[in-house]
């Protein structure tokens, strides 16, 4: 059974690799046998990261990449065939959240500016596309390959609106949007590509906590069969699976982790 999850010798490009969820993925890929490359397009926020993981006995490269850019996606994909001969894993993880917001992010739709939602769409779907397209053509050449595309509960279902005022969190018209995009994607390209050796999934994380508290802790608690928020360690588990041959047969699948919030 151990070998179904067996990454060693895989090569792994996890994106938005200065945020929250990345070290976490490369922290699993990496105990599994993967070579990981985690990438930013801040890549000093990036190196400190790193520079974290190792402390977890954890060594990863680090890359700039701005996923916005195809020219860039191309340069990076390269590099890292040029270096490794192959490119088994990517994670689309890079995204503008609450952690790392528009300037407008918390407007309300009504004001909610067309600057933002390209900005947000930029970076949450249309980087996701970019990626999927460059590193997509290196593991059709290849006959195999894993991608898992970073959705949110807010792809598959609305926000809920009632819980945010007052909190001091929001979430904006084209952070669910994009996220929507994300999961129809990962479909599409599921079945496009699942005869060529290339499995494209997705895995939903559900509230991540990251030191809320208060009023929206509260709430949070309330509104989730589980009655907490997700740990961040609490998606290592679907990364391997997705990633590895423990999933062979897992083709356009949206793996949600949330506690039950979307079971109501």
């Amino acid at each position: 059974m151990n070998d179904l999850f067996d990454l060693s010798g895989k090569i792994a490009l996890i994106t938005g690799g200065a945020g929250l969820l990345a070290s976490e993925h490369a922290i699993a890929l990496a105990a599994y046998g993967a070579t990981v490359i985690i990438s930013d397009l801040n890549v000093e926020a990036c190196q400190e990261k790193a520079t974290e993981l190792i402390k977890e006995n954890v060594h990863v490269e680090v890359m700039q990449l701005d996923v916005t850019s195809k020219e860039n996606w191309i340069s990076v994909t390269q590099a890292i065939i040029q270096k490794h001969g192959h490119i088994d894993i990517l994670v689309n993880n890079a995204g503008f959240t609450n952690q790392s917001k528009t300037s407008a992010f918390d407007r309300s739709f009504e004001n909610f500016p067309l600057e933002d939602w390209n900005a947000i769409m930029n970076v949450n779907l249309t980087g996701t596309f970019l990626g999927c397209q460059v590193v997509g053509v290196e593991m059709l050449k290849q006959g195999k390959g894993s991608i898992i595309n970073i959705a949110s509960l807010y792809g598959v279902v609305s926000p809920n609106h009632k819980m945010y005022p007052g909190t001091g969190i929001s979430q904006p018209v084209a952070y669910s949007v994009s996220k929507h995009g994300v999961v129809s994607l990962t479909k599409y390209l599921a079945t496009l590509w699942a005869e060529k050796g290339i499995r494209v999934n997705s895995l939903t994380p559900g509230g991540i906590w990251n030191g809320h508290d208060g009023l929206f802790l509260e709430r949070f608690k309330n509104l989730n069969p589980i009655g907490r928020m997700s740990d961040k360690t609490e998606l290592r588990g679907g990364i391997v699976f997705l990633a590895s041959d423990a999933s062979s047969h897992v083709v356009g699948h949206n793996l949600i982790i949330d506690g039950g919030w979307t079971a109501w």
